[in-house]
């Protein structure tokens, strides 16, 4: 075998091996500030397992846009969010829900998950009705990945601000709700 062959093979081997050592290491140790803004009507839709029968779960989902807020991006567009509603239960005057997020960009999908506090506004903005929150419990909240978020694990914050008075009349709601990613 000559030099170059052996030089091309050892190259070809490294960067299969990077490569199989996953994808998402390329976003290891990264945070990303994501913002999903709009609004959107509800379709049904399915959710991977939540009650542990491997059986997907039913939910109402609501796609918006899906801007960059992580430093140096400045707001900029990058795809779409799915943000899919399950196992929505009163609790006093507000909601407990699991949410399951698709946040589809072109680096690939991620796909997170999330218990939910929904909670009516005392004051602000008229154009708001409820305040959501999910704060992580230090496990990952990450379910899947693909392209560049293959293999990723991590944890998933939720702040937001939504307006739910069209829920009930034409199926909407209107988003804008900043999910801090942190990935492993």
């Amino acid at each position: 075998m000559s030099r170059m062959y052996k030089a091309t093979m050892s190259g070809i081997l490294a960067v299969i091996l990077v490569v199989s050592m996953g994808l998402a290491q390329a976003y290891a140790g990264k945070q990303m500030i994501l913002n999903l803004v709009g609004t959107g009507v509800a379709t049904p839709g399915t959710v991977p397992d939540i009650d542990g029968d491997g059986i997907d779960d039913p939910a109402d989902c609501f796609t918006v846009d899906l801007k960059d807020m992580t430093a140096g991006q400045s707001g900029q567009f990058v795809g779409t969010a799915t943000d899919c509603l399950s196992d929505v239960t009163p609790v006093g005057g507000g909601l407990s829900l699991v949410g399951t997020t698709i946040f589809e960009m072109p680096q690939g999908q991620l796909v997170s998950r999330g218990l939910t506090t929904v909670q009516p506004t005392t004051h602000g903005s008229p154009d708001v009705t409820h305040i959501t929150g999910a704060i992580p419990d230090g496990s990952n909240d990450v379910l899947s990945g693909t392209k560049k978020f293959k293999n990723a694990a991590g944890t998933v914050r939720l702040s937001g601000a939504v307006n739910m008075s069209k829920l009930a009349s034409d199926g909407e709601i209107t988003f804008d709700c900043i999910f801090v990613i942190n990935l492993d």
